[in-house]
């Protein structure tokens, strides 16, 4: 069963003796709505998991943490990254100045994870019993 809310607007006109009424009905469902908050989450989601492998590519290439956009990929997912660090007994490997850092690469996936719990929560939480 669809839960919907109905919002009408009547507009009434007298032509010749006759009554004229116009009505406008907006149909919106509880399942939009819960489309509309997964659609959010996983725009969110695909922001973070975005800057997250803008930031491993940088790294692969070298890129100088001096330039003002590499800096700002760095300070801007570094709070992201925070809490991976450690976690990895290598956490980067390095040639030259290109390297891998693989502590970036397991947040993206665990934030991925994350998005699509909330997600799925949000989808089985707004199901009728």
């Amino acid at each position: 069963m669809v839960d919907t809310t109905e919002q009408v607007t009547e507009q009434q006109e007298d032509r010749g003796g006759q009554r004229v009424v116009t009505r406008e009905v907006n149909h919106e469902s509880r399942d939009e709505h819960v489309n509309r908050g997964v659609r959010i989450v996983w725009f969110l989601v695909g922001i973070v998991v975005a800057f997250l492998l803008v930031r491993v590519v940088l790294a692969l290439l070298g890129a100088n943490l001096e330039n003002q956009f590499a800096n700002f990929i760095y300070v801007i997912t570094d709070p992201f990254v925070a809490g991976f660090r450690g976690l990895l007994q290598i956490s980067q490997f390095q040639a030259g100045v290109s390297r891998l850092e693989l502590e970036t690469l397991v947040a993206a996936l665990v934030y991925t994870l994350i998005g699509w719990g909330v997600a799925s929560a949000i989808q089985l939480l707004s199901k009728k019993a």
